[in-house]
């Protein structure tokens, strides 16, 4: 009955944006007193990026910018950096998304470990260069290592639970028309 009031593509796109709303709220619970030993995965990212090849109708640029500029401020990071870099990156998967869909996992994974190694390089970079006090290598290296690791899981969680699937060459988008 949803899907006559609503297309799946708008329902889907309100449960990514609740999903980093949780994520969200997670992140911020303070559930230890001390600092953690190791930089958690960033989930919001690995999420965006399993959605992007997957099914790209369901993350539009502007909703992924405003997801992350909306991290940037609650997590008091620059703001708009990482929010551009997201977009650039969900964009250049997007682009991807139909030659990935015929490979494989292992190819797939590849595709967004580049995509998410440039997103790192390119913001320590550019905080460098505006001199931006930034957390130690070792932590970016740490996070953006705990992101590959946690795709995997992601990307199967989203296929499983949330029905996340790459369009098959001859499915039918929302509207009837071929993607």
């Amino acid at each position: 009955m949803a899907d006559a009031l609503l297309p799946r593509a708008w329902i889907m796109r309100a449960l990514y944006l609740a999903l980093c709303i949780a994520l969200l709220f997670l992140h911020l619970l303070p559930l230890e007193h001390t600092p953690p030993k190791w930089a958690g995965p960033d989930l919001v990212m690995a999420l965006t990026f399993a959605w992007a090849v997957r099914r790209p109708d369901y993350v539009p640029a502007l909703l992924v910018g405003l997801v992350v500029l909306g991290l940037d401020l609650m997590l008091q990071r620059p703001p708009g950096l990482l929010a551009a870099l997201m977009v650039i990156g969900t964009q250049t998967l997007r682009n991807r998304a139909t030659a990935l869909r015929d490979l494989t996992f292992a190819a797939e994974w590849a595709s967004v470990a580049s995509t998410m190694v440039a997103i790192t390089v390119v913001n320590r970079i550019v905080l460098a260069i505006l001199m931006v006090d930034q957390a130690p290598l070792g932590l970016s290296l740490m996070q953006l290592l705990s992101t590959l690791i946690a795709y995997p899981v992601i990307a199967i969680l989203s296929h499983a639970i949330f029905g996340v699937r790459k369009r098959a060459p001859g499915d039918l988008g929302d509207a009837g028309l071929r993607p």
